[in-house]
């Protein structure tokens, strides 16, 4: 096989390991006869290059060319870093802080800084030795190398930069592609411009890993690597129930050929097992018999007698619930309250099942989770939970570096085993539960496969809450390699119902998410669910309760409170009006936004007229008449208004009803009941 010598050339971010505040300056790197002095100062702080940078674009070329060396071997490919301080370094080049960057330079200031590191030189001498140099490079890192430099016809060169960037580029002699980018592909790639580059490098060592040949096909025909990134032109039919994403979005998840291969793959070996929804427990709970029209708790309301949503309803709208213990940390007492009352089943006043777990982004900062195995065990029990989860630690954002992930990985196996191993010789009642946590497919797939060599029947995955569709869906594909007959696996905090054919193909038992129940009050317009559409709940914010914009009005002199008042009562009269039949659309319109543009104006300083065509779209459909849900047909249009925890909870709770009723309808659909 022809061996591929590979570089990829890559640049510093901003983001660093280490933020001091002597970091090394410009001025210092000018003075050759200082920067030996100053660097000695921050000696404690100094890092191989590889393991300083802590941006996204270099976190996920890190994860690339382990990939590749993973694939191929140690050998297979160099790294070089274009450092606006030290010049080109290699990876392992031991630095230490500072604070340069082209990215705040002028053009001539790039030039002439660019001409002081000679890395017009250093970059021709670092390519000359490689048959294909993959170029990761924002417009003024590319200006800065001068281009061109001296180049060979049989070197292939690829450049991965922004449309803005292509003005830079001149290959010399050698074959090349240009692959620039933009927001839409950032999109279109679930990943933030400014490491969309680093996103792609791993795309592409992703293929590497999977077919041998790659970089001799890209060595050969450049122009090949945007096959990589294209779906095949064979579509596959999503199977969407009412899908919480929008049209854009599922034509994209439409066309992916990774979803095509994963329903070609053999459905996971746990399919006759359950499938279930948890709901992580934030005490969401309201009072049960407030007084909407007069905007009045109960009497003698006592808030440890608010009810939770299983409780309006005659059935739970969710088969288990999820308790964090760092959530519980946070009341000094709960955890003595809940053994008082008898246990966390009493607590919740929940028949069904209750998941444990530590709560890992509680703890994310910090090195270590600060609980013990014994302690957790112990909680676990002493609480009567039904499942209790291992104490992981998140390997997420900066702390998917090298050196911190490793640890983190190793931390959370470890935990797992000594999990397991206390509970089976202690005699535990609850069902232990062990965490895969990883920075790529690969890793958690091997954290899965430890996890059931351990001698867990129920598994979990973590630290995805965040991610794309697609790359927890490699992730899967790499754990359902490992799952046996027997094995449950839980998906932590990922509730995308479009997603769930994939996610249940690929074994998923479980998942929890608090998304639909908390959109009603924190999404900026998707507060309301129904038929697989939302719509903005009204705003008719309270005059007499704190409130920074009803604050800034008054202070300011813009209104006064009469008025503010009589705008208040008057939205509230028109839309109860509006949903009996007493008034037009147009007239509950008019009024609705007499009050919504003295708040808009309070806010932005301008009048807007988006809410109006919002709530037209809500006023129109008056979801409140057509959903059957109990929540709805007892409270009415109170619940589209947006205004108090009493109404706004409730408007999750119904949100949270209609998932979990089209998740049954999924379940059924499929046999899966």
């Amino acid at each position: 096989m022809i061996v591929i010598r590979t570089l990829i050339i890559t640049s510093c971010t901003g983001e660093k390991r280490h933020q001091v505040s002597n970091q090394l300056t410009i001025n210092d790197f000018k003075e050759p006869s200082k920067i030996n002095d100053r660097s000695e100062e921050l000696s404690q702080f100094r890092q191989p290059a590889a393991q300083m940078y802590t941006g996204l674009q270099h976190l996920k070329v890190m994860d690339a060319v382990n990939t590749f060396r993973l694939s191929l071997g140690q050998d297979a490919v160099s790294l070089k870093i274009i450092s606006a301080g030290y010049g080109l370094i290699s990876e392992n080049k031991e630095i230490v802080p500072y604070s340069v960057t082209f990215n705040t330079m002028k053009s001539a200031e790039i030039d002439s800084w660019s001409s002081f590191l000679k890395l017009h030189d250093d970059f021709q001498a670092a390519i000359s030795e490689y048959d294909l140099v993959f170029v990761l490079l924002g417009d003024k890192y590319l200006r800065a190398l001068n281009l061109p430099v001296q180049t060979r016809p049989n070197q292939t060169l690829i450049f991965l930069c922004s449309n803005q960037s292509t003005k830079f580029i001149d290959p010399g002699k050698a074959k090349y592609y240009v692959l620039p980018l933009s927001n839409s592909d950032a999109s279109r790639f679930g990943c933030a411009l400014v490491g969309l580059k680093g996103k792609l490098l791993e795309k592409i060592s992703n293929e590497v890993a999977k077919r041998k040949g790659v970089l001799e096909e890209i060595y050969h025909e450049p122009a090949m690597v945007s096959e990589i990134f294209k779906p095949k032109q064979k579509q596959l039919e999503l199977f969407v129930i009412e899908s919480d994403i929008s049209e854009e979005k599922q034509i994209k998840l439409k066309k992916s050929n990774d979803l095509e291969k994963i329903l070609l793959l053999p459905a996971a070996v746990n399919q006759h097992l359950k499938m279930e929804y948890f709901i992580p427990d934030w005490d969401d709970k309201v009072d049960e018999f407030y007084d909407f029209i007069n905007d009045k708790f109960s009497p003698n309301r006592k808030t440890q007698n608010d009810i939770y949503a299983h409780e309006l309803y005659s059935e739970p709208t969710y088969d288990g619930i999820l308790v964090s213990k760092t959530v519980m940390d946070k009341s000094k007492y709960k955890i003595a309250h809940i053994q008082n009352l008898g246990g966390i089943h009493k607590y919740l006043r929940f028949p069904g099942k209750v998941m444990g777990d530590c709560g890992a982004f509680g703890y994310i900062k910090l090195q270590n989770p600060p609980y013990t195995t014994g302690e957790i065990l112990d909680y676990y029990e002493k609480l009567g939970f039904d499942y209790g989860v291992s104490i992981d630690h998140l390997i997420v954002g900066p702390f998917k570096e090298p050196g911190i992930r490793e640890h983190r990985y190793e931390l959370t196996l470890s935990n797992a085993e000594d999990f397991i191993t206390k509970h089976n010789n202690l005699g535990y009642n609850f069902t232990p539960i062990g965490v895969a946590q990883g920075w790529n497919a690969e890793s958690y797939g091997n954290a899965a496969k430890s996890l059931i060599e351990m001698g867990y029947q129920y598994i979990a995955v973590g630290g995805v809450a965040m991610s794309p569709t697609i790359e927890i869906l490699e992730i899967l594909q790499e754990v359902y390699k490992h799952l046996k007959p027997d094995t449950k696996l839980h998906l932590f905090g990922v509730g995308r119902i479009d997603a769930l054919p994939y996610f249940r193909h690929l074994g998923v038992t479980s998942f929890d998410s608090s998304s639909p129940l908390r959109k009603a009050w924190l999404d900026a317009k998707d507060n309301y669910h129904l038929d697989g559409k939302a719509y903005a709940a009204v705003r008719i914010p309270y005059v007499d309760k704190p409130s920074s914009t009803i604050n800034h009005l008054l202070s300011e002199g813009k209104c006064d409170r009469v008025k503010l008042k009589e705008l208040e009562q008057r939205a509230l009269e028109v839309i109860r009006n509006y949903d009996s039949g007493i008034v037009s659309l147009e007239d509950a319109l008019s009024s609705l936004m007499d009050y919504d543009e003295v708040l808009q104006i309070a806010r932005n300083g301008k009048k807007q007229s988006r809410n109006r065509e919002l709530y037209k779209e809500l006023l129109e459909v008056k979801p409140w008449q057509r959903c059957e849900c109990e929540i709805c047909r007892k409270y009415g249009v109170e619940i589209s208004i947006f205004r108090g925890s009493d109404r706004n909870r409730r408007r999750g709770f119904h949100n949270t009803y209609i998932f979990y009723k089209r998740f049954q309808q999924f379940l059924a659909s499929k046999g899966f009941e």
